[in-house]
């Protein structure tokens, strides 16, 4: 039995991975400034820690939305009982009108995905920050069934 705050937390589990993995390029930038030598055993130049910091909270914003939208497709098939392919904009738009979740607290969770969609398809939605995407689409899925 899988329970919203399980969703809940994976979620948070995955901001905290993305701090953790923020301190540690950072660190790791200002080590390769005074020690440039540290990078071979790794096989790394500098231009590659800055594209890692670079691309740091995108990936985690992308984890963390593959996160929220595997729990809302569970949701979907075991509570719901529906079955097949659905688009993520049309599934967002179903959990809120079965769980009559607030449009804006709606509004926020496809600009997460608006945002997701920009990362890996390209486009230019509104960038959303690792920690507003968790609170947002925290609120959506706390307005979900407890448990399936």
């Amino acid at each position: 039995m899988t329970y919203r705050s399980d969703i809940i937390d994976a979620m948070g589990g995955v901001e905290r991975e993305y701090r953790a993995a923020a301190l540690a390029v950072g660190r790791l930038t200002a080590d390769m400034l005074s020690d440039p030598t540290i990078l071979r055993v790794a096989q790394v130049i500098p231009a590659d820690v800055r594209a890692c910091r670079n691309g740091l909270e995108n990936t985690y914003l992308v984890r963390m939305f593959a996160v929220f939208e595997e729990g809302l497709r569970d949701v979907r098939r075991i509570v719901y009982q529906k079955q097949g392919p659905i688009l993520t904009y049309v599934l967002l738009n179903q959990c809120a009108s079965r769980q009559k979740i607030r449009s804006d607290h709606l509004a926020a969770a496809h600009r997460v995905r608006d945002f997701r969609n920009t990362i890996v398809h390209g486009g230019d939605a509104t960038p959303v920050t690792v920690p507003q995407a968790r609170a947002w689409l925290c609120t959506f899925f706390g307005s979900l069934p407890k448990q399936w």
